[in-house]
C-alpha cells in the first residue's frame, strides 16, 4: 500500500468550496458562504483507512482571520511522526509568511495559502438526512466537484476526480457546524497522474498498479468551533 505517495502527492493541488440548488435559497447556501469568508476556530481530522482498519490518523486545531490573513495550527495528534508542531501563517495574495515550530526552534519560510475543500467551487446541494447532535437539530447535505487533475499535471491524457462532501448545517442558529470530505477518488488519481508524471508509464500501466491500492480511502472532518466571534492571533 502506498499511503505515503497520498500524502505528498496530495500538497500539490488545490484545496476547494460554494453554493446550492433552489429550495431554502438563503440558508444551507448562505451559511457555506459565511464560514468561507468569516473568521473561526477549527479542528481537523484527518484519518486514512483500508477498507473498515483505519491505518493514520491526524488531528490539527486551528483558527483564522481572514482579512488581513492570519492562520495558527497546532498539531494535537499524529500517528506518524511529524517534524512540525506549530505553525503561524500571515500575509495577502498565494504565497504568504510561514513560521513553524520544528526540531525545537521556530524556522520562517514561505508556502502557498490553503483553502478548505469545497472553496470557490459551484456546489449544488441536497438534503440528505437530519440528525440530533447534543440536543442540536442537524440537517446534513452532500455536495460534491470535480477536480482536473490532468490540467494539474499537464497531462494529455483525461484524469478528473470526484470530491464527495457533507455539510452539517444547525438550521435554528443558521451555522455551519462541520465538513466531512472524501478524497478516495481524487487521491487515487493524483497516485495515477504522479506514475505517468514522473516514471513515465502508461495510463493503463498507471491504472494497473492502483489495485494494489483497492480499499484505501481518506476522510477529512473539519469541525467548525466560534464562527463569527472575536478570534484573536499574535504571530510571534
Amino acid at each position: 500500500m502506498k499511503k505515503m505517495h497520498f500524502i505528498i502527492i496530495l500538497s500539490a493541488i488545490l484545496m476547494c468550496a460554494g453554493c446550492r440548488t433552489a429550495s431554502q435559497k438563503g440558508g444551507i447556501e448562505k451559511a457555506v458562504s459565511d464560514f468561507f469568508e468569516g473568521d473561526y476556530e477549527y479542528r481537523q481530522t484527518d484519518v486514512y483507512f483500508h477498507r473498515d482498519t483505519e491505518l493514520s490518523s491526524t488531528v490539527v486545531e486551528g483558527k483564522i482571520i481572514q482579512s488581513p490573513y492570519k492562520e495558527y495550527r497546532k498539531l494535537v495528534k499524529s500517528s506518524e511522526q511529524s517534524l512540525w508542531d506549530e505553525m503561524y501563517l500571515s500575509g495577502n495574495g498565494k504565497v504568504v509568511d510561514v513560521k513553524m515550530h520544528l526540531n525545537n526552534e521556530w524556522q520562517e519560510t514561505k508556502m502557498n495559502r490553503e483553502y478548505p475543500y469545497g472553496y470557490d467551487e459551484n456546489l449544488q446541494f441536497v438534503l440528505d438526512r437530519e440528525e440530533i447532535s447534543d440536543h442540536r437539530k442537524i440537517e446534513v447535505y452532500t455536495a460534491e466537484y470535480t477536480v482536473d487533475v490532468s490540467k494539474n499535471f499537464r497531462l494529455k491524457e483525461d484524469l478528473k476526480a470526484t470530491v464527495k462532501q457533507e455539510y452539517f448545517w444547525e438550521k435554528d442558529s443558521n451555522t455551519l457546524i462541520q465538513v466531512e470530505t472524501d478524497l478516495t477518488d481524487l487521491n487515487q488519481k493524483l497516485f495515477i497522474a504522479n506514475l505517468i508524471s514522473a516514471n513515465g508509464v502508461s495510463l493503463n500501466d498507471a491504472q494497473s498498479r492502483m489495485e494494489d491500492e483497492t480499499g484505501l480511502s481518506e476522510i477529512v472532518k473539519l469541525e467548525i468551533w466560534k464562527s463569527n466571534g472575536e478570534i484573536r492571533i499574535e504571530v510571534p
